[in-house]
């Protein structure tokens, strides 16, 4: 298979990011020494161990899933939330969250997707804030948010970097993590996420993870320097 280098694309205009990330949101643009890249991807991608290896490069990595579940904590404001938005019965005998019978709820119900997602995303933003600020002086920072594009906090980044896969490198992925899933259940999460063309239109940096590991490795590692090196030239 031919290597593949990331690709370097220009971004359209930003739609406006909701007004509750705009706390804090100097600390997310890169200047001379000091990057700050948003990674983003979908389901099946690989974004996750291009996370993990660009930490093992080492940049710093702020995981933005970790700390929407760190929100949801019990006895949190965000588990109080949670918890008036589903009812008691959300809770388990430790007062943690099922989360995988919120999951089945959100899937089926996009409105209540949406009301949990304007609990959980402002208080994760104000930890990533916090987390950034400890940082501030660490040159090269990547910030792993799953619905970056569909929470609209894309244009408050640059760079964007967007690692892709085809719909069937992600179906076999999802299929290989969960063998219990069904393939009508699979296809219906992946089509469920924001189409690959979209993101990758709007991204600065895309990483092909259609290949081996090997190659998606070779391509974060070249990734990594470029965003490492001294004048900042790239993405």
């Amino acid at each position: 298979m031919e290597e593949t280098q990331p690709k370097i694309s220009r971004r359209p205009e930003e739609p406006a990011p909701p007004e509750w990330a705009l706390k804090g949101a100097e600390l997310l643009k890169s200047r001379p020494g000091h990057r700050r890249v948003a990674l983003t991807g979908g389901v099946g991608s690989g974004k996750s161990t291009v996370a993990e290896l660009m930490a093992a490069f080492g940049a710093e990595l702020i995981d933005f899933d970790l700390l929407s579940r760190e929100v949801l904590s019990p006895e949190s404001v965000g588990w109080s939330q949670a918890v008036e938005l589903f009812g008691p019965k959300i809770k388990g005998p430790d007062l943690s969250l099922d989360r995988k019978r919120i999951a089945q709820i959100v899937f089926k119900k996009p409105l209540i997707r949406k009301a949990l997602e304007d609990i959980v995303h402002p208080l994760a933003w104000e930890l990533m804030i916090q987390r950034l600020t400890e940082l501030e002086e660490s040159p090269l920072v990547v910030v792993d948010v799953p619905l970056l594009f569909e929470a609209r906090l894309n244009g408050l980044f640059s760079p964007v970097v967007v690692c892709y896969a085809s719909f069937e490198a992600q179906y076999r992925r999802l299929r290989a993590r969960d063998p219990q899933k069904s393939r009508f259940l699979a296809k219906r999460i992946i089509k469920s996420q924001m189409p690959f063309a979209e993101k990758v239109r709007l991204a600065d940096a895309i990483v092909d993870n259609n290949g081996s590991l090997s190659l998606l490795i070779r391509q974060t590692k070249e990734l990594w320097l470029r965003l490492s090196a001294p004048d900042n030239g790239a993405p």
